[in-house]
């Protein structure tokens, strides 16, 4: 019986899986919680009894339905496993995976050191070891300022730069800390602000970003850091989804992430190196005088501070491009690829100029970790300045501006001295013991090492010249008037003035004419003016004939000036020139009667042939001045029309404009003869026209001539120093003229005697020549 019921049962559930399976595939979805394959069957509609809400049919148990749905998600994974899906699917997750796993330590240093500088000041390990230099260096800096002040006290040193570099020292290790931390914060300030500008947010503090939101935000532009949304997806899942899928995140995270976290890293820790260590540096700045030491140091912690604050200027750009990119903005947008790809780019062309800026200067200090390679960076700051200097000597020569061209030579040669000062702190050390040993033996020291003074072998050197535009001021004479005699007398004659003769009597003769004028008839002493001051004698209608009766009487009168007069005008029709015989309210009117009635011209100071060639060159210019249609060109005399004779002198002041070439010429380095030597030029009535052309620097150090004028000069200078003996004066007074290669000393000034400076510095100067050629010799 039982094998009867097997028999009967089997074919029935055979019958129902075939049934299952003939079903459309599109009515169950395994392993998505869809509809079972039934679903797509035809049945009746639910009825109680015969179906339950799920619409399974009550025909079919449930555990053929669970095997039917195990069976179609057996069949997905055989298909997805043919078609290669499934391994892509498992090979992407565990390259996600392994990426996020491997990112999660860095994410920290982005955090805390990426876009900003941290303030090393709050560090616990920074701020104890600043500690223990600090009080080391305090302790030596006050040692040795006991010792400068016991040398004071019994006169064996000065007071001088040397107590001051003490002092300054002493204040800048106590401070030390406090002021990298300001630098920090400053340089965070700026940062903060830049991003704020550049990403176009407000309100966001930067300081506040998690690792991740900063790395996501160069993936998704600035909803990386705004939009919660991003927040459940690891930055691999993220990047994977992006165009290029696992290769964009495996370049991502090579290209960029990578190498920006070992910038960070490293970052810190010079910082946190040159924090700890900074008193020490200080102190042994002050004690050998080496200021090569903090400018290296200085040198190092700006370049420091300086690529952090790029990388976050460049994080920042990146940001904004992919914002834009996903608004379908800006240059990516444009050419259809996602800014990522540049910024992987970028980065690596970023790593590059951090090599050469940064990484490189960085080594070669620790090379030098006492002095931090400061002459280096002297020496190259004196190479920056020499160029620029010649690109402001460029600039200014176009733009005419003499100034610039003095300060581009000033900027020259305080870079040569920069240059040069970087050559000696190689030897500043040397030359520093040399000097107190030569100071305590009185110079036997200097005379054991054979260390020769010699006096300057070039006395006068040009480091350059300068282009100065000279414009000729033209002095405007008095107007006149161009027309002829008869157009004068009628002209006038129509405006009241009258025809007068006027005489100019000798002073020899005024005071008898006074009195004889006086014995004319009542009718004609009006017609007659008189001035005994400045003896002018106008004769009117009949008087006109009185010089003849006058002459008659005695009196040596001159031929009279034939013209037009009215109230105290006087207009002569031979000269055509307006005198002023009585002046008054009345005068004056009379003169402006005259200049509105007739042509009036102002004669233009100009040579001949200047003035010819003003005359063309105007004229070939009408259209930009109307005054130019009317100028008159009379015997090589350029006349203008008067109401436009200022503007026409402007116009041809420019037009005479020179070029005048000045040469720099330099004296002695510390020499201090320039000035006494023109003084006495000035006293003794030589070389005027050299000392009204000359321009001596304040510090006597140059002085500029022109270049016609050089040769004029360097025999002038020449014949002055040849017969005056050079001598150095040093700090307690003594005079000292060199003999022999030996500094001798004279007692006082010589009488023909040129000031050459400080001796110490001339000392200076022998010292580091003599170890420089030692240092090549050996």
């Amino acid at each position: 019986m039982k094998r009867m019921y097997s028999l009967i049962v089997l074919p029935v559930i055979l019958c129902l899986l075939l049934v299952g399976f003939a079903m459309p595939a599109h009515a169950h979805a395994a392993a998505k919680g869809q509809t079972s394959m039934l679903s797509a069957v035809a049945t009746p509609a639910p009825t109680a009894g015969n179906s339950d809400d799920s619409g399974k049919s009550w025909i079919i148990p449930d555990f053929i339905y669970d095997l039917m749905d195990k069976v179609n998600e057996m069949i997905q994974s055989f298909k997805d496993l043919m078609s290669g899906k499934l391994i892509k699917d498992a090979i992407e997750g565990l390259t996600i995976m392994l990426v996020d796993d491997a990112l999660a330590p860095l994410y920290g240093a982005f955090e805390q050191s990426y876009l900003f500088t941290p303030q090393i000041a709050e560090i616990d390990v920074v701020y104890m070891g600043w500690s223990y230099f600090m009080i080391a260096g305090l302790a030596l800096l006050f040692i040795g300022i006991l010792w400068l002040v016991f040398r004071i006290i019994h006169g064996k040193q000065p007071m001088g730069a040397l107590i001051k570099v003490f002092l300054a020292c002493f204040a800048a290790t106590y401070l030390s800390l406090t002021l990298l931390n300001f630098a920090n914060v400053g340089v965070n300030w700026m940062a903060q602000n830049s991003f704020e500008g550049i990403i176009g947010t407000s309100g966001i503090s930067f300081q506040g970003l998690e690792g991740q939101q900063i790395l996501k935000a160069l993936i998704v532009g600035k909803d990386g850091i705004t939009e919660a949304s991003y927040a459940a997806m690891t930055l691999g899942e993220l990047t994977s989804q992006t165009s290029g899928g696992i290769f964009t995140l495996l370049g991502y995270v090579l290209l960029v992430v990578f190498p920006l976290y070992l910038v960070a890293i490293f970052k810190v820790l010079i910082l946190i190196l040159m924090a700890i260590f900074v008193p020490m540096w200080i102190a042994y700045a002050a004690f050998t005088g080496k200021m090569e030491t903090l400018l290296g140091y200085g040198n190092l912690y700006l370049r420091t501070i300086l690529v952090g604050l790029i990388c976050g200027l460049h994080w920042a750009i990146f940001v904004k491009m992919q914002t834009n990119y996903g608004e379908g903005k800006g240059f990516c947008a444009a050419i259809g690829i996602p800014p990522v790809i540049f910024a992987m780019i970028t980065t690596v062309m970023l790593i590059i100029f951090f090599y050469f800026f940064w990484l490189k200067p960085m080594f070669r200090a620790a090379k030098s970790p006492i002095t931090l390679n400061g002459s280096q960076v002297l020496d190259t700051l004196g190479g920056w300045g020499e160029r620029s200097s010649a690109a402001m000597d460029n600039i200014g020569k176009r733009m005419g501006s003499e100034g610039m061209q003095k300060r581009a030579l000033s900027m020259k040669e305080s870079s040569k001295r920069m240059r040069e000062s970087a050559e000696r702190m190689k030897d500043k050390r040397s030359v520093a013991v040399n000097r107190m040993a030569s100071g305590l033996t009185k110079g036997m020291s200097e005379a054991w090492q054979g260390v020769t003074y010699e006096a300057p072998t070039e006395w006068l050197t040009t480091s350059g010249t300068v282009d100065a535009a000279v414009m000729s001021e033209l002095e405007l004479g008095e107007p006149e008037i161009i027309a002829s005699g008869m157009q004068v007398y009628s002209t006038l004659k129509d405006e009241g003035f009258s025809s007068v003769s006027l005489v100019e009597v000798s002073p020899d003769q005024r005071k008898k004419l006074s009195g004889q004028l006086k014995s004319l008839k009542p009718e004609y002493q009006k017609e007659v003016k008189w001035n005994e001051a400045t003896g002018e004698l106008l004769l009117t209608g009949e008087t006109m004939d009185l010089v003849q009766q006058l002459e008659s009487l005695g009196y040596s009168l001159p031929a009279g000036q034939e013209g037009m007069y009215r109230d105290g005008a006087f207009v002569d029709l031979a000269s055509q020139q307006i005198k002023t015989v009585h002046p008054s309210e009345r005068t004056e009117k009379a003169i402006q009667a005259v200049h509105d009635s007739l042509p009036m011209f102002t004669k233009l100071p100009l040579a001949e042939a200047q003035a010819t060639a003003a005359y063309h060159a105007l004229q070939q210019r009408e259209d930009e001045w109307s005054w130019a249609k009317r100028i008159r060109m009379e015997q090589g005399v350029l006349w203008v029309p008067e109401e436009a004779a200022e503007e026409a002198a402007e116009v041809l002041e420019e037009m005479l404009v020179t070029m005048n070439k000045k040469v720099r010429c330099n004296f002695p380095r510390h020499s201090q003869f320039a000035d006494d030597m023109l003084e006495s030029w000035r006293r003794e009535g030589q070389h005027t026209s050299l000392l009204s052309v000359l321009e001596l620097s304040k510090d006597q150090s140059h002085v500029y001539v022109p270049e016609d004028q050089l040769k004029e000069f360097s025999a002038a200078y020449d014949d002055y120093r040849q017969e005056r003996t050079p001598y150095w004066t040093a700090k307690d007074s003594t005079v000292y003229v060199i003999r022999d290669g030996v500094p001798v000393s004279y007692g006082q000034p010589p009488l023909s005697g040129l000031d050459m400076g400080s001796f110490e510095k001339l000392q200076q100067d022998m010292l580091y020549a003599k170890q420089a050629a030692k240092r090549k010799a050996g």
